[in-house]
């Protein structure tokens, strides 16, 4: 039995495999009817000594998003009070090196409650691990335009930071080495964090996983989103706070369907590049500008980063669709390239004349995985080197056609703990080669641990714009060179 002090009671942990841990503390109130669209309140305090030894609830979902959103929807109880943590700590006497994490989902699914994420490998590599339940899709980031904050699901993660900020020395970690960490929607809501200015100071790393600047709403897309929602539960602003909770997932899921499947700039605007409606947006208020907007004028958080992507992250996303030729990629692509002045034919001949070798399906591929990950993960990494350490790596084989290792195949090893039993990992996530599970995982314990990263290949060099060397893990070897992807982003600029 240990207890601990936090700034609003006492919570008492277990002892687990070597570890001290504490699941489901709530760093802000629940989310009730009347506080749905609130900022995150604070936890009411209490005197008695709580329990911390069951995981909470969760938010509110449908899954949705085909077949990648319907392997990244959580199937566990949903609730009101899930603004919780999961804490896991080689002990609370020490002052050990802190990782936030941030769950992935595209803004609507998942949750900090995952059997990936409880492996406590972070822990077990002397590090206090942190792992964070926000409020998704329409709970945390419908607009309103009533005075309700905007980006609240961001909102959620920056008080989860300062509860970290405030308590975390009563676990054993150290508050000025804090390392702010996610994959996909995560990786978008770190860069996005790092933009906000109500995060300043709340962490010394950042570490955008398969995920950087990509899905930011204008004021105009997220006011097209607020009136499909009313449209959808036939029902005013003032309403969608009074609806049941069922009613508004269903809506969600609706509408995330309709974004996902039948992308159109007109009614999604920069949204439907992604094809993800429920995003961030510049709000004038928490989120100023674009986080590349904010990366090249110095006003994101200066810290250093580690950012990369897996070599195939559309391999995944291309099995929802229909077989196809050139031209049809090209229509299904249309849409989703209007924000950056060009047509689906344009994009699509620029791609197959760089990459001819390539099927149609493996141009769509192409261009789908450059647009969401790639090219925003490189775009970000060029504009923070300007101003801070960036060390930018690559997870997976170089294949044919642009497979390689799909969205998200490295979660399993990034959470690998030696010795733990993998055969409870979904296949997406497996660890096949334990050995190298082990060395990818002290990667990231590195850079967390001592802000330079070292790898198997040795020191990591500082990635630079003019000279984009990373690391690239490719089982079983990690090698440094430049970056296979680095000329991506000039298919897309504007002649």
């Amino acid at each position: 039995m240990t207890i601990v002090e936090t700034n609003a009671g006492r919570i008492e942990g277990f002892e687990e495999d070597g570890l001290t841990v504490f699941l489901g503390v709530a760093y802000a109130a629940p989310v009730t009817t009347e506080r749905r669209f609130l900022a995150p309140q604070p936890v009411e305090p209490w005197s008695d000594v709580r329990s911390a030894k069951v995981l909470s609830s969760i938010c509110p979902q449908i899954p949705t998003y085909g077949p990648v959103g319907n392997a990244a929807a959580s199937r566990l109880q949903f609730g009101t009070d899930f603004l919780t943590l999961n804490i896991r700590t080689p002990s609370v006497a020490g002052s050990a090196p802190v990782l936030v994490w941030i769950h992935g989902g595209g803004y609507a699914l998942g949750s900090a409650n995952e059997t990936v994420l409880q492996s406590g490998a972070f822990a077990a590599s002397g590090v206090v691990e942190v792992s964070v339940n926000y409020r998704l899709g329409a709970l945390g980031f419908l607009h309103l335009n009533d005075g309700s904050p905007d980006n609240r699901g961001l909102l959620d993660q920056i008080a989860a930071l300062q509860w970290v900020r405030d308590n975390i020395a009563q676990f054993g970690g150290d508050p000025a080495r804090v390392t702010f960490a996610g994959r996909s929607a995560g990786g978008f809501s770190v860069a996005a964090v790092m933009a906000m200015p109500a995060a300043k100071g709340l962490f010394a790393r950042a570490m955008p996983q398969s995920g950087a600047s990509t899905a930011i709403a204008t004021m105009d897309d997220a006011q097209k989103l607020t009136q499909r929602m009313q449209e959808a539960l036939q029902t005013t602003e003032a309403g969608l706070k009074e609806v049941s909770i069922a009613a508004l997932m269903v809506a969600q899921r609706d509408l995330c369907n309709q974004s996902y499947e039948r992308h159109s700039f007109d009614r999604d605007g920069s949204a439907a590049m992604l094809g993800v409606p429920f995003v961030p947006v510049i709000d004038g208020v928490s989120l100023l500008e674009h986080p590349e907007a904010a990366a090249d004028a110095g006003r994101v958080a200066q810290v250093p980063m580690m950012i990369g992507c897996t070599t195939g992250e559309y391999a995944t996303h291309a099995t929802a669709q229909p077989d196809m030729d050139f031209d049809l990629a090209a229509q299904l692509l249309h849409e989703r390239v209007r924000a950056f002045g060009l047509t689906g034919a344009d994009i699509v001949r620029r791609y197959r004349s760089a990459l001819p070798d390539h099927s149609p399906r493996g141009i769509w591929r192409a261009v789908g995985g450059d647009l969401v990950f790639q090219n925003p993960a490189t775009r970000f990494a060029r504009l923070h080197s300007e101003r801070q350490p960036v060390y930018k790596y690559l997870y997976g084989p170089i294949e044919a056609d642009e497979l390689g290792a799909p969205h998200g195949a490295e979660v399993g090893e990034v959470w690998y703990r030696a010795g733990m039993d993998v055969s409870h990992l979904p296949a997406r996530q497996a660890v096949t080669d334990t050995a190298f599970g082990s060395q990818l995982h002290d990667v990231w314990v590195s850079f967390i641990r001592d802000e330079t990263p070292i790898s198997p290949a040795g020191d990591w060099p500082i990635y630079r714009a003019e000279k984009p060397v990373l690391l690239q893990m490719q089982k079983p070897d990690f090698r440094f060179e430049l970056d296979p992807f680095d000329n991506r982003p000039a298919l897309w600029q504007s002649v």
